[in-house]
């Protein structure tokens, strides 16, 4: 009997899993196009094809839901971004760090607007991850610098700053592509564009870090 169940167990998780992911795609899209505060999930059901029931079976309200959202969001960061490795040295992480994040303001703007609406509104789900975060994450890279420092390999920094610097130039292009568009005076934004703010920026920190090779 058990092994006649698990089939449709498995069938009725894989539902569950395409749905909520085409609810959570669909949200973002939603979300970043309409605003946190004006975006329904009328609107979310109806631009991914569901009834409005089916939105709140798997999110009961839209708090739920952005907040599901903005967990998607900020796994996905964490997953794509390498952490520090002491033995690369300042000059290789940082430029691969920079690249990592002008990459994800390439592929997922969507995502980066979230983020920068939820912060802008002092979301308290995205304000207490960002300081869970920063005890971990932002204290291990600390130590990494701090190293690197003591080996002469880069100026004195204070981390904070530099990663504040960092996130600030390289999300911008995210979250306000439309400026950027209008600076560079074209309609949509190039990969060679993208791979021009690498070299910019990543120059901009390796020399205002005074990085040795």
């Amino acid at each position: 009997m058990t092994d006649v169940k698990r089939p449709k167990d498995q069938l009725k998780a894989h539902i569950r899993a395409q749905n909520q992911t085409l609810i959570l795609e669909t949200s973002e899209r939603v979300f970043a196009r309409q605003g946190l505060a004006k975006t329904t999930t009328q609107m979310i059901a109806d631009e991914a094809g569901l009834p409005k029931a089916n939105v709140h079976y798997y999110y009961r309200s839209k708090k739920d839901l952005l907040e599901a959202v903005l967990e998607r969001i900020l796994r996905l960061w964490l997953d794509s971004v390498s952490e520090f490795n002491a033995a690369e040295g300042p000059r290789i992480n940082l430029t691969r760090y920079i690249s990592e994040k002008i990459d994800q303001s390439r592929s997922n703007k969507n995502a980066s607007k979230i983020f920068a609406m939820a912060l802008i509104g002092e979301e308290t789900f995205v304000l207490e991850y960002l300081r869970n975060l920063f005890v971990t994450e932002l204290s291990r890279e600390k130590v990494t610098i701090q190293e690197w420092v003591e080996q002469g390999l880069m100026a004195p920094v204070s981390t904070e700053h530099l990663f504040i610097s960092i996130w600030a130039m390289t999300q911008t292009y995210a979250d306000f592509d439309a400026q950027v568009k209008i600076m560079l005076q074209k309609d949509e934004l190039e990969k060679s564009d993208y791979e021009e703010a690498k070299h910019f920026i990543t120059r901009m920190v390796l020399v205002g870090c005074d990085v040795k090779d």
